[in-house]
Parts: structure tokens; C-alpha cells; sequence
């Protein structure tokens, strides 16, 4: 091989390493941070005496919380997970909703099975949430 060969396939070689470099930090999911920890560590207005976390951690089997921001800007904190919801099991999403300075945040749109749910929906999942973890506490007592 002559030289000009030996330097197109070294610059062929770091070119693919930069491009999977890329491709692999393009794909990877943001799961901490300060819009998570806001969400995690923050509370639901009506039950101010649980953080998110743990409430959702123990309804949720196998959270899984990320971060993105939207094309719209906002910054959405998605926890996924297995749950049982009107009596069916299967795969949920709900989305938070967190203001720049990761101070507040609000109840996005829920999807269950793939499904967006009404915010009626939405609202009993997070009223059930927190009465399960409520009624674990009391059978503890």
C-alpha cells in the first residue's frame, strides 16, 4: 500500500469514529438532571406531603425517567413504566411539564398502550398513585 493509500483509509477510519460517536450521544436518553430531580424530588399540589418519586416509583414497575426538551421548547420529563390502569395492564407514559428555572411543574399528557388518555384519565391515574402509596403506609402501621 503507498502512503496516499495508508492516509485515505486513516481519514475513512476517524471519520466512522466520529460519526458513531455522534450517532451514539445523538440517541442516548438524558435520565438525570436539574428538570428531573425537579419533577422527582418536587411535589403534586394535592399531595404535598410525598415527592413524585416516590409515589410513582413504587405504582410504576420499572420506571424509567427521562428528559427531552420539546420543539416547542418546554422542557418534558417523561416517566415510562409498566401499570395496571382501568383494570388492564400495560406500558404508560406520562409527561411533566417544567418551567426554565426547574421550579415548577405541571401534569402533561399521559399515553397508555400507546393510547393518549383524557385528562380526566390522567388526573385519576395521579389521584390513584398517591392512594395506593397511601394505603401501602397504613397496612405498614
Amino acid at each position: 500500500m503507498s502512503l496516499g493509500n495508508h492516509i485515505r483509509v486513516f481519514i475513512c477510519v476517524v471519520f466512522m469514529g466520529v460519526l458513531v460517536g455522534y450517532v451514539y450521544t445523538a440517541k442516548r436518553d438524558v435520565t438525570d438532571g436539574v428538570y428531573i430531580d425537579a419533577v422527582k424530588e418536587g411535589y403534586v399540589t394535592e399531595f404535598s406531603d410525598v415527592t413524585v418519586s416516590t409515589a410513582f416509583n413504587y405504582y410504576f414497575s420499572e420506571p424509567y425517567w427521562r428528559y427531552y426538551e420539546a420543539k416547542t421548547g418546554e422542557h418534558v420529563v417523561e416517566l415510562s413504566g409498566e401499570i395496571t390502569h382501568s383494570g388492564e395492564s400495560g406500558h404508560a407514559v406520562l409527561q411533566f411539564i417544567v418551567n426554565e428555572s426547574a421550579t415548577e411543574f405541571k401534569v402533561g399528557a399521559m399515553k397508555f398502550n400507546d393510547v393518549v388518555q383524557k385528562k380526566e384519565d390522567k388526573f385519576a391515574l395521579v389521584a390513584r398513585v398517591y392512594e395506593d402509596w397511601y394505603a401501602k403506609q397504613v397496612a405498614r402501621q
